[in-house]
């Protein structure tokens, strides 16, 4: 046992504490030999009572099996509470310095958002993560104890809906490992006082001002004293929930298969869709939404109506999800949309293509291109590309506009003697809405000269008697609607 502590090889509670820390480090692989572990100190009885399990067994304590494994330290000053804040880092600091151990400590900016605990989780996860990449960590240990795992849990379950958000805190994630769940808050300050190790008290923790706070002080006690053991019965539902997501992402795989397509990325088969169970069919678009990061706040009543999108695959509907996101059944696609600010409108334009010329309009580079007509004349009349056509350059008096489409207009596509509305065409073509405002379409003056990707006017085709030819093609710049 390493010199700085005498007073924990002394007491026998704390040496079986250590013995059980290092057996569920094994038992639950957290870390093993050749790891380098970075410890998350904020200085608090938990992470302070990590911090000296875990370099104790580092150096290896006989009976455990654990050892040989480098730490560091990171502690996160958000400097909410003043001078505590900074005596919190002064004190991991001087931890750090009594046992040789580097201390990476890290000053939080102010923090952009209203919800300052999600915010500084995701803020030292990130610091933790670019530590790792930095400075060669293998492993993240963070001191979550057992009562943190079920107050978790009584949070999402009133929260959040779906079982996923129910398997809270496992052992290990990543490189996330939690070597002190199986420890109750009550048992680690326990350790700490009979080991005699120091720790800081972050009095905004007995405050009633956050939800997690309010569960801590009223509601776990209101539990403890329905059903004493509520905790076990808790963990026991996580494990269940955490045993039979394996099977359920087996099923769920099955039938992802059967309404994806490998040529449409982030396109769901309705029709397909709507004949599973409504149970799997819920799990298919769990896993869908999820991909694209918009898995949060799916209510069941929510998942319903996306699964009730499907069982009509006449014309377009929609459906408007949180953060600015549409779910669109065109015939027999279901996509996910995201709108930016102002994207239900013209998204781009008008503007004007010199000719020659090359100008960005959206999603694609615009260019135009000037040739004698001739040889290839037959590829000019009929390409085999959608995004790429031909005029005749002597139908072209003016200069070419690009503009988005609008309500009420028609043309005469190629090969028609009538003229038809691109409000039909699109419909004929089963484009999907989001994609129509932001379809380039060429204009010269009122007349529509090519709707791109679709169809070229028939009062600007070329002929035998074209002398000179305008070549244009759209080049997609990103792929549109990535999920």
């Amino acid at each position: 046992m390493p010199e700085p502590y005498p007073s924990i090889s002394a007491s026998r509670s704390t040496s079986l504490v250590i013995e059980a820390t290092g057996s569920y480090i094994q038992e639950n692989k957290l870390i093993g030999s050749g790891d380098r572990v970075l410890l998350m100190v904020s200085g608090g009885a938990d992470s302070v009572a990590m911090f000296h399990l875990l370099n104790m067994l580092s150096h290896g304590v006989e009976g455990t099996g654990v050892s040989g494994f480098p730490l560091g330290m990171c502690h996160v000053n958000y400097g909410r509470r003043g001078d505590s804040s900074d005596a919190d880092e002064a004190f991991v600091r001087s931890l750090g310095d009594e046992h040789r151990i580097q201390v990476h400590a890290i000053r939080a900016p102010e923090p952009p958002r209203s919800n300052f605990q999600a915010w500084a989780r995701d803020f030292r996860y990130l610091a933790a993560e670019n530590l790792c990449r930095w400075q060669g960590y293998t492993r993240i240990a963070v001191g979550h104890n057992r009562d943190d795992r079920v107050e978790t849990f009584i949070y999402r379950l009133i929260t959040y809906s779906g079982r996923r958000s129910l398997a809270v805190m496992p052992p290990r994630r990543g490189k996330i490992v939690r070597p002190l769940l199986f420890l109750t808050a009550e048992e680690i300050r326990e350790f700490c006082r009979q080991a005699d190790i120091a720790y800081r008290e972050d009095e905004s923790n007995s405050g009633v001002d956050y939800s997690r706070n309010r569960i801590r002080h009223t509601v776990m006690p209101a539990l403890a004293d329905i059903r004493p053991d509520f905790r076990e019965r808790v963990e026991d539902t996580i494990s269940l929930l955490e045993d039979e997501q394996e099977v359920l992402a087996s099923l769920t795989d099955e039938a992802w298969s059967e309404v994806t397509s490998g040529e449409e990325q982030g396109v769901l088969d309705a029709a397909s869709l709507s004949l599973l169970d409504r149970a799997v069919a819920r799990l298919v678009v769990r896993r869908w939404l999820a991909r694209a990061g918009a898995g949060e706040g799916m209510t069941r009543r929510r998942l319903d109506a996306i699964i009730d999108l499907c069982s009509d695959s006449s014309g377009t509907r929609s459906l408007s999800l949180p953060g600015g996101r549409e779910v669109e059944r065109c015939y027999d696609r279901l996509t996910l949309v995201t709108h930016a600010a102002g994207d239900r409108e013209e998204s781009a334009g008008p503007v004007e293509l010199p000719v020659p010329g090359k100008v960005v309009f959206g999603g694609f580079d615009i260019v135009a291109e000037v040739a004698a007509a001739g040889a290839g004349r037959a590829a000019d009349m009929h390409s085999d590309d959608p995004l790429r056509v031909a005029i005749d350059a002597g139908r072209l008096p003016g200069p070419l506009t690009i503009r988005c489409w609008r309500e009420g207009d028609r043309f005469r596509p190629l090969g028609m003697n009538g003229t038809k509305s691109l409000q039909d065409l699109f419909t004929d073509e089963k484009m999907p809405r989001y994609q129509r405002r932001r379809l380039p379409i060429i204009t010269l003056g009122d007349e529509i000269v090519w709707v791109c990707g679709m169809r070229v006017s028939e009062d600007f085709r070329v002929t035998s008697k074209s002398e000179r030819i305008v070549r244009l093609a759209a080049v997609r710049r990103e792929i549109e609607n990535a999920v």
